[in-house]
């Protein structure tokens, strides 16, 4: 059970959604990891919050090195049309009419053909989470994960809502700035989720500068949400895993929060333990609109962005003539 809940209003205006961040550690256990995605959602009625996001992976727990076999078969049990009655009993619970939990974003492995994707999707009462056309399916994996998911294409996948546009991210994404940078100047999305099994531990030493770091994988989960927030002037809500995997004892990061369009941290979980947050009246559109008053990065960027050739040149092919016309046109 969840006992540590976390809330925070952002302004007075309760027609604004409430957005509740699901910072848990999923085992290997299905069957407890159900459970504890049911738990949270009594929450979320109980708050009466309209938005509810899970981390990358909650049903089944993030992968593991191992017997490739046991990996898949555990995948496979968990997959998201292995538990169609499941999902719909979640559905089902949720409404339309602003008083409680309208939209649950989730990621779960998905089955598509003969290929196994790492897919983000939607549950909402008037969508079919199932259609392939409404998933996101993650671009971008790590080398353990192309052991079992295929890659997505670029289809990137925006939701239109009465709050706001949102663009979905999944984990690793994360590290390549075009694709953010897609969502908020060409779909122009006022928030970017990023659904997350994000590793803590990375080593990166400076001897001689007297700088160290043991978690500069966490310092990368911060410093990009925050990055990608500032630089698209777009909201950058990220939800992560936390604690240590049950069978490789990786230890993920935590620290889901919510990163204004300044770049700026509003709220972050723990890194070391389970947690709901729940952030009401998030005012979305409006807050991205105010950024954009002072500078407006996507207007500018469209003044002056073309498609750059590569009229590069390397100084030592050139003759002493090409040098010297190279430098007056300089």
């Amino acid at each position: 059970m969840i006992t540590r809940i976390v809330e925070r209003v952002y302004c007075d205006l309760e027609e604004r959604p409430s957005i509740l961040l699901a910072n848990i550690n999923p085992t290997t256990d299905i069957r407890a990891n159900m459970n504890k995605i049911e738990e949270i959602i009594e929450i979320a009625h109980q708050k009466q919050v309209n938005i509810v996001i899970f981390p990358e992976l909650s049903l089944t727990g993030y992968i593991w090195e191992g017997e490739e076999g046991e990996v898949w078969d555990h995948l496979l049990e968990g997959e998201t049309t292995q538990l169609i009655p499941w999902f719909n009993n979640i559905k089902e619970s949720l409404s339309d009419n602003q008083q409680g939990p309208e939209y649950v974003f989730f990621n779960n492995a998905f089955q598509k053909g003969d290929n196994l994707y790492n897919s983000s999707f939607i549950l909402h009462p008037n969508y079919d989470y199932t259609d392939h056309n409404l998933t996101y399916d993650k671009i971008f994996l790590t080398p353990l994960e192309r052991r079992f998911f295929t890659g997505g294409s670029d289809k990137r996948l925006t939701i239109d809502t009465r709050w706001g546009r949102f663009g979905f991210l999944t984990c690793y994404d994360l590290c390549f700035v075009e694709l953010a940078r897609q969502y908020a100047f060409t779909d122009n999305v006022d928030a970017i989720i990023t659904a997350a099994a994000w590793r803590a531990h990375a080593i990166r030493d400076y001897p001689r500068m007297n700088v160290r770091t043991d978690n500069y994988y966490g310092f990368l989960w911060d410093l990009m949400n925050s990055s990608k927030a500032a630089y698209n002037q777009t909201w950058s809500i990220g939800v992560n895993e936390v604690g240590s995997h049950d069978r490789s004892g990786v230890l993920f990061w935590g620290g889901s929060g919510v990163w204004a369009p300044s770049g700026l941290p509003l709220l972050q979980g723990s890194r070391m333990r389970e947690e709901i947050l729940i952030i009401r009246n998030l005012d979305i559109k409006e807050e991205r609109a105010r950024s954009e008053v002072e500078f407006n990065y996507r207007i500018e960027f469209e003044s002056v962005y073309r498609q750059m050739k590569d009229t590069r040149k390397d100084i030592k092919d050139l003759t002493p003539e090409d040098q010297e016309q190279e430098e007056r046109t300089r």
